[in-house]
């Protein structure tokens, strides 16, 4: 062989290396910018289910409190709407997770 065949063939050689490599860095740069779109859905949906859970012990509250308030009984009706409050969002929360698992 002559020495520039030799040039030739590992010109040749390292433009199919360069191309691969290029094909690498391109295919691992797509699936960093899916991940990283992946990465938050999770985030958003508990956040999801952590609002409901915190908006039916609220309500249920504020029910409880504004029937004691006019009533004039005090702990009996909060106590029992934070229970029923609590109750609601355990189950609006799983609803929501039994939701979410299916996709």
């Amino acid at each position: 062989m002559t020495k520039q065949k030799k040039i030739n063939d590992l010109d040749d050689s390292l433009s199919k290396l360069s191309k691969k490599l290029d094909n690498i860095r391109a295919k691992k740069d797509s699936e960093d910018d899916n991940n990283k779109n992946k990465k938050f859905t999770g985030f958003a949906h508990a956040f999801k289910v952590v609002s409901e859970l915190f908006a039916n012990i609220l309500v249920g509250g504020s029910i409880g409190w504004t029937l004691d308030y006019f009533v004039n009984t005090k702990p009996i009706f909060l106590i029992i709407f934070l229970i029923i409050g609590f109750i609601s969002g355990i189950y609006t929360s799983y609803k929501s997770s039994k939701k979410f698992a299916k996709y």
